[in-house]
This record gives structure tokens, C-alpha cells and sequence, in this order.
């Protein structure tokens, strides 16, 4: 096997196909080491019982108006590959047992921007806003509007919290902006301004943030798939189950990786190159030694560690009813919400297997179900106990049962994962906002999702770094001759 490149990238999930694509479209010789046997990460596709689903349920996200403008939709096109896609109606579910069979919907509608918020806070509180909340709330939509990225960059440093209470009076508004929980994933005493307000500022210039699918194809099938084709027909090498355990340096420059073969007795193995992409969550690279203490500032240093106190795990759900219980021609993603608890407490997100293009068992329906892993009342942790991810399943099941009455008792089989939350971890307070491209090792670069504090939704911010990645690492190539 060929051994010499002009790039390594360390891991082939979304982060490391979606640059090494666009180096392969650029005539730049690279390998892609992946430790698993198959690429995909998080886009993997998994059979349940005779299902086909997505591993990991999340849903796709526009901040940036129509799907077109997406970075993965710009990406796809420059490659010449199709990609179809279908609008999934963002709806807010409450239930009660005190209204067994009944869900109250809202769903945001992008043609009243930032007045979604009026009509959400209405829906999870009960509480009507007054004029001045409204007023109140109209002038941060304004205020983040007109924020440049630039500007959101420069205020990652400072908690959503801290920014509420310094800056929002009226007290209403003050519990809108801390009930955007549910929303962005996290509280906001632990996410940063810069993040909330290109997200809250998109509600005011786009309309509310849109939400998508491909339309016939799991994720693994619409991405991963045709991906892996065009890299792999344009000269790029696969290399799977091998682990990278260290990045390698000489003189202060990327030389390459050192990796085993973990299906044979952890052979070691070296792979040289002059450029070394970590696609990998950057706190995870460190936390493994791949990315020596050394190799990173002080400041730098802060802020990944306080992204990997972000990044616990989602937890998703997998059921095989033995009949339709869920309507399939009703809303296909629900955002449930259950005011047994006092006040209306998100509890996750069901969805509908055919929905988001899952293959439903000949006579039975699949339902899916997502919860997020940094609420309070799902607070797993790095490592989280079965004790505790049980229980978050068994409130989820409590509460869709509410809504729609008979669903435990058709249940046929039921599956649970864990996988790393997209992009969360990203949204630390951080001192410094960690780059695409090392501050003190040359030729050392960074993809994926677990960099940039400001940028696109979730797993389409992969795709805007390798746009930007692949700029900058083909003029250092070229620059060396």
C-alpha cells in the first residue's frame, strides 16, 4: 500500500469525506484513515428488525435560508452530485394525562421570523407576552441581524446567560431567551453568545431556521455513498480499521500519522505527508494523545477542554410497533413537550421511520426517537450509567404514550445508541475560538464539527470548513512546490 501523500486526514465521518472530496476534486493526493471497518460516522445507517434507519437520529438544518444556500447543497453541486431533498415541518408537541390522545402542535413557520419566539414561549409556557416583552424581544432579533460572523466571533468569551442578564430588562422576554434550551441543545449558561446570535439573528434575516432531509435516501445513502464514489474514482485511498495514535512532527511541521491495524494484532503502520487534516473531535484527538499537549497553545488548550465538557452523548431510540400507531400522514417530527412536570418540560424528539426514508418491516412501523443528552432532565454526562439512560427512555416512552395511547403496548422490539451530539461541544464559552488550522505546528489543519464556536447548524458546518479548509491547504501545498 501506498504509504506517501500529499495529506492525511485522520477520521472518515462527514467532516473527513467532505474535504477529501474537494482535494481529490483538486488533484491533491490524500488518504483518509478511518478506524472503523466502513465510513460514515454519525451518517451510518444501521438494520434494526427489518428496518433500515439512520444510526444516529438528528435532524439537518438551514440558518441560512433556502436549502441551496446550505454549505453540504453548495458542496454536492461543485461536485456535479444530485441532491434531492424535502422540507420537515419544525412542530413543538404538548401532551398530558389529562388528555389522553391529544397533542396541542405549533409549528414554526419561516414567514414570521423572529415572531416564532411569540408563539413558542405562548405554547411552552401558557403565558401571552405583552407589547413591551414583544418590543424587548424585537430589538435583540435586530441587534443579532445585524451582527457580522466576524463580530459573533468576537463574543465567544461571553455566556448566552451573561449576555441575557446584562442585556435583556424585561422579564418575560429574559424567560424567552432562557427557554431557547430546548432549542439549541445546552443551557445557556454553557453556550456562547456568538453561537445564539448568528442563530437567533438568522430568525430575523431568514426566517425561522429551516429544517430538512434528503428525500428518499438515509443519510449514509444520500451522503455517505456517493461521497465515498467520487473520492475514491478521483485517485483519493481508503484506509479503514486502523486507529491513529499519534500525529507526527518534524521541526515544527506536520510530517504524518502513526496508526495500527486493528484487524491484524495492531500491526503498526506509518503514513507520511506534509499536511495532516485531524477530522476527528479535536478533544478527542487530545484526550487520546493523538494530539500531543504540546502541540497546542495555552489558550487553545482552555478551550478544548471546555468543548469536551460538552460533549456528552444523545441518546437514540429504535421501536418496531406491530402496528401503526402514529399517524404517518401527520407531523413525521415532533418535538415533545409534557407539562406533567410542572411546566412544560421538553422530554426529546419522536419521529416517524418513514419519515425520514427508514424501510418499515412488511406490516409493522418504525418509530425513532431522539434525546438529547444536556437537558436537565436527561443530564448523561461523559459517561453516562444504563441506570440513567434507561430512565430518559423510559420518560420518552411515558410521554409519547400520553399522545399517542397504545404505543407501549405495541411495541414489538425496542433499541437504544449513544453517539456523540453534533456540534454541541462547539457552543463552549471558550477564551480563543479554535481554527481550522493550528496556531504553532505548520501544516497541521482541523475538520469536522468540533471547531469554529460560530458557524452553520449542526453537521452542515462540516461541509462550510472543508469548503474553507480545502482553500487553504491546497495554496500551502502549492506554495511548497
Amino acid at each position: 500500500m501506498k504509504r506517501e501523500y500529499d495529506v492525511i486526514i485522520i477520521g472518515g465521518g462527514p467532516g473527513g469525506l467532505s474535504i477529501g472530496t474537494l482535494l481529490a476534486r483538486e488533484g491533491i493526493s490524500s488518504a483518509i484513515i478511518e478506524k472503523d471497518a466502513v465510513l460514515g460516522g454519525r451518517y451510518r445507517s444501521i438494520d434494526f428488525h427489518g428496518a433500515r434507519v439512520d444510526c444516529a437520529i438528528h435532524f439537518l438544518a438551514s440558518m441560512v435560508g433556502p436549502v441551496g444556500n446550505t454549505s453540504v447543497y453548495q458542496q454536492f453541486k461543485l461536485l456535479g452530485i444530485p441532491l434531492e431533498y424535502k422540507i420537515v415541518p419544525w412542530a413543538m408537541g404538548l401532551v398530558t394525562k389529562d388528555k389522553p390522545g391529544q397533542v396541542e402542535y405549533l409549528a414554526m413557520d419561516p414567514k414570521l421570523g423572529a415572531a416564532n419566539f411569540f408563539g413558542f414561549f405562548a405554547f411552552a409556557t401558557g403565558v401571552e407576552m405583552d407589547d413591551s416583552a414583544k418590543a424587548e424581544l424585537m430589538r435583540v432579533a435586530d441587534i443579532t441581524a445585524d451582527m457580522t460572523d466576524e463580530e459573533c466571533k468576537k463574543v465567544v468569551g461571553i455566556s448566552f446567560a451573561d449576555w441575557i442578564d446584562k442585556n435583556v430588562t424585561n422579564p418575560i422576554a429574559q424567560a424567552v431567551m432562557y427557554g431557547m434550551e430546548p432549542i439549541v441543545g445546552a443551557s445557556p449558561k454553557d453556550i456562547n453568545f456568538g453561537y445564539v446570535a448568528k442563530g437567533f439573528g438568522a430568525f430575523k434575516s431568514h426566517g425561522a431556521t429551516l429544517i430538512w432531509y434528503p428525500k428518499n435516501d438515509t443519510l449514509e445513502d444520500a451522503f455517505i455513498t456517493p461521497m465515498v464514489k467520487y473520492y475514491t474514482d478521483n485517485g483519493g485511498t481508503l484506509v479503514t480499521g486502523r486507529a491513529v495514535t499519534s500525529i507526527e512532527m518534524e521541526d515544527g511541521k506536520a510530517s504524518g500519522v502513526v496508526a495500527v491495524d486493528t484487524g491484524n494484532r495492531y500491526m503498526i503502520e506509518e503514513y507520511r505527508a506534509p499536511v495532516v487534516i485531524c477530522a476527528m473531535p479535536i478533544f478527542e484527538a487530545v484526550l487520546k494523545n493523538i494530539l500531543k499537549r504540546e502541540f497546542v497553545t495555552d489558550d487553545w488548550a482552555d478551550s478544548i477542554e471546555r468543548c469536551a465538557a460538552l460533549s456528552g452523548p444523545d441518546l437514540s431510540g429504535f421501536f418496531i410497533l406491530n402496528r401503526d400507531v402514529v399517524p404517518r400522514d401527520g407531523y413525521g417530527w415532533i418535538h415533545v413537550f409534557d407539562s406533567d412536570y410542572g411546566i412544560p418540560t421538553y422530554m426529546g424528539d419522536l419521529v416517524v421511520g418513514s419519515y425520514v426514508n427508514a424501510v418499515d418491516p412488511p406490516g409493522k412501523q418504525l418509530i425513532t426517537s431522539l434525546v438529547v443528552g444536556s437537558t436537565p432532565i436527561s443530564q448523561f454526562g461523559l459517561s453516562p450509567s444504563m441506570e440513567t439512560v434507561k430512565a430518559a427512555n423510559e420518560r420518552w416512552k411515558q410521554s409519547v404514550e400520553k399522545a399517542f395511547p397504545g404505543f407501549n403496548d405495541a411495541i414489538e422490539y425496542e433499541g437504544m445508541n449513544l453517539q456523540l451530539n453534533f456540534s454541541r461541544y462547539a457552543y463552549a464559552v471558550v477564551p480563543t475560538e479554535l481554527d481550522i488550522e493550528s496556531p504553532n505546528i505548520e501544516g497541521l489543519y482541523f475538520g469536522g464539527d468540533s471547531v469554529w464556536a460560530v458557524g452553520n447548524a449542526m453537521s452542515d458546518k462540516c461541509f462550510q470548513i472543508a469548503l474553507t479548509l480545502c482553500d487553504r491547504v491546497a495554496k500551502y501545498i502549492r506554495s511548497r512546490g
